[in-house]
C-alpha cells in the first residue's frame, strides 16, 4: 500500500498543504513543533479514523476555524483510491473512500492499514491495562472485522449494564430480567473476543522475540503474560458472584475489559525491571510484530510511520533499526527528525533512495530528492 500524496485544509497547524510521497522511504526534518508529526497523524487519521495523540476531533481543528479535511490517493495493488476524511465543529465526522461516505467509521479499519511507531508509546509500559488492550484490540482490528464487530457489541453491553448497576445505586432496585440480558451479551461476545487475543498472542510472540533480539547485542527473553476471567468456564457464576460488589461501585467487575497484559523481561515486570534501552527495543519489537502479522493476514506491505523515534534510541539500536525497516520485507515509511543533519547522516551511511522534507511552521520550505551515488 502507498500513499501517493496528501492534502490538508485547517488541520493543526497547517493552514493547506499538499504534497507527493516518496513510494519507499520519506523523511521529514524541522525543529519541534514545526508541523512534521502532524503530517504522520493525518495519514493515521485517514487509516484509524482518528488522531494518534488526541482522540477529541475538534481539538484538531486548526485554531479559530471550525473544520478540518484530510485528502490522499492512495495505491493498493496497482489499483488507485481517494480517500478524505473531515471533521466539523457539532457535526459527525465523515470519511469517505472513492467518494463513497462509510455508513458505520468501523467499517473503515483496515482497509488502508498502518502501523505506527511514536513517543506515546511509552504509554504501553507505564499507563494501565487499558491502553495495552487498546493495543491488542487495534492490532488484530485492522485485519478482522468479525473481532471488531464483537468488541463492539460487547463494549455497548458493558455501557448498559453499567448504567443499569448506577440505578439501581440512585433508586434502590434493579430489572434482573434487563441485567440478565446484558450479561448474557457479555458473556457471548466476550468469548469470541477472548479466544481471538489468546490465538493472536501465541503467533505474535515468536516474531516480537525475534525483533526484540534483533535490536540487541545479546539475547534475552521477553514475553506478555496474558490474564482473562475467560480462561475459566464458569462465566456465568463469576458475574453472579461479583454482583453485589458491582452494585456497590456501579460497574462491571468480571469481563474481557479486565484483561490483563503484562510486558515482562527474564519473567518480570519490564515497568520496573527492563532498562530504558530495553523498554525501547521492546516498544519498537511490539510495533513491528503488529506490522509482520498485518501484512501476513492483508496479503500487503502496511505503511510504517516513525515519529522521533531517532531520539529514543542510542546509535546501535538506530542502525540496527533502520537496516529492519529499509529491507525490501516493508513498504512505504515516513520517519520524523528533528535534526536535518542526522538525517543526511543516516541516508548517505546507508545509500538510501529518500526524499526529504523539511518543514516550518505548517509549511514545507524545502524537499531534497537523494539517490546514492554510484
Amino acid at each position: 500500500m502507498i500513499f501517493k500524496k496528501l492534502s490538508l485544509f485547517n488541520f493543526k497547524n497547517f493552514e493547506t498543504l499538499e504534497i507527493d510521497f516518496n513510494d519507499g522511504l520519506n523523511f521529514f526534518v524541522g525543529h519541534n513543533g514545526a508541523g512534521k508529526t502532524n503530517i504522520l497523524d493525518a495519514l493515521h487519521y485517514l487509516s484509524m479514523t482518528k488522531s494518534s495523540i488526541n482522540a477529541i476531533d475538534s481539538v484538531n481543528i486548526r485554531f479559530n476555524e471550525n473544520l478540518f479535511l484530510i485528502k490522499s490517493k492512495v495505491e493498493i495493488n496497482k489499483k488507485k483510491h481517494f480517500v478524505s476524511c473531515s471533521a466539523q465543529v457539532g457535526k459527525k465526522k465523515e470519511i469517505r473512500v472513492d467518494k463513497k461516505e462509510h455508513e458505520k467509521l468501523s467499517h473503515h479499519i483496515g482497509m488502508f492499514p498502518l502501523v505506527m511507531i511514536s513517543p506515546n508509546d511509552s504509554d504501553l509500559i507505564y499507563d494501565s491495562n487499558e491502553v495495552r488492550r487498546k493495543f491488542i484490540d487495534s492490532a488484530i482490528s485492522q485485519s478482522n472485522h468479525i473481532y471488531l464487530q464483537h468488541l463492539i457489541a460487547y463494549n455497548f453491553a458493558l455501557k448498559n449494564r453499567n448504567a443499569l448497576l448506577k440505578q439501581f445505586n440512585e433508586h434502590g432496585k434493579i430489572d434482573p430480567l434487563l441485567l440478565q440480558t446484558y450479561t448474557t451479551q457479555l458473556i457471548e461476545n466476550g468469548k469470541p473476543i477472548y479466544q481471538e487475543r489468546k490465538r493472536y498472542l501465541s503467533e505474535f510472540l515468536e516474531l516480537f522475540n525475534s525483533h526484540y533480539n534483533a535490536l540487541q547485542s545479546q539475547n534475552e527473553f521477553v514475553s506478555i503474560e496474558f490474564n482473562s476471567h475467560f480462561e475459566q468456564d464458569n462465566l456465568e457464576k463469576q458475574f453472579n458472584q461479583t454482583l453485589p460488589k458491582d452494585k456497590l461501585l456501579q460497574r462491571t467487575n468480571v469481563g474481557i475489559h479486565k484483561d490483563v497484559f503484562q510486558f515482562t523481561l527474564f519473567d518480570k515486570p519490564l515497568k520496573k525491571h527492563g532498562s530504558q534501552g530495553q523498554q525501547k527495543s521492546y516498544l519498537v519489537a511490539l510495533k513491528l510484530a503488529q506490522y509482520d502479522i498485518l501484512a501476513q493476514q492483508k496479503n500487503l506491505k502496511p505503511v510504517l510511520l516513525l515519529d522521533d523515534v531517532f531520539d529514543k534510541l542510542d546509535d546501535e539500536r538506530m542502525h540496527k533499526l533502520l537496516q529492519k525497516v529499509t529491507d525490501k520485507k516493508y513498504g512505504q515509511l515516513f520517519i520524523t527528525d528533528a535534526r536535518p543533519e542526522r538525517t543526511l547522516s543516516v541516508i548517505k551511511e546507508n545509500q538510501l533512495i529518500a526524499r526529504i522534507f523539511e518543514i516550518d511552521k505548517g509549511t514545507v520550505i524545502d524537499i531534497v530528492e537523494y539517490e546514492p551515488k554510484t
